[in-house]
């Protein structure tokens, strides 16, 4: 009797058992515009952004709204007068750059590269770069945050933004491959 009961459940769990299909009918779609959708916002807001800082002519969308007026809208006052500060040092910026006194580094800032320069430009120098930073980082966590990206990619964006609008001289952190690290090189 007990062998019976064995083979009666045996055979319950084994008919029990059922083929479960896993696959679809259609293969399944990515929607691989949408990262690329992303991408070319974030491209815009930093080109109107940096538009503005350096006084390049807005693009017009649909021949009506300046690309400033598009991003402006969707940025905090506090934002707004962050862009109005970096645009207001950008000229003494130009200066220390075309000295090759500073540089901009791998994550989009600012940096004092050059250390042979009057002592008594040095805190003046480094106090531009601070506030400049400061800024910087303020426009980089926002566009984050409006985007929808990391600060990471933001910064990344910023940066190759900044090496295509630079004049040749201008130095940047680049990654060297011979070498294997980061090295200042002038455009």
């Amino acid at each position: 009797m007990r062998n019976v009961g064995h083979i009666i459940l045996i055979f319950f769990f084994l008919s029990a058992c059922a083929k479960v299909n896993v696959e679809t009918k259609k293969p399944i779609r990515v929607d691989i515009n949408m990262r690329v959708d992303v991408y070319q916002h974030l491209l815009k807001d930093v080109e109107a952004i940096e538009s503005e800082v350096y006084g390049k002519e807005k693009k017009k969308l649909n021949g009506i709204f300046s690309l400033k007026k598009v991003y402006a809208a969707e940025y905090s006052s506090v934002v707004e007068e962050a862009i109005k500060r970096r645009k207001e040092r950008s000229s003494k910026l130009k200066e220390y750059f075309d000295q090759g006194i500073i540089g901009e580094n791998k994550e989009a800032y600012i940096e004092i590269v050059k250390e042979d320069f009057p002592s008594v430009m040095r805190e003046k120098i480094v106090k531009l770069v601070e506030e400049e930073n400061k800024d910087r980082e303020m426009i980089y966590k926002a566009t984050a945050e409006k985007n929808g990206v990391t600060v990471s990619q933001v910064k990344k964006v910023f940066f190759q933004t900044h090496y295509k609008r630079a004049p040749q001289g201008y130095l940047f952190e680049i990654y060297d491959e011979k070498k294997g690290k980061y090295v200042w090189k002038k455009k």
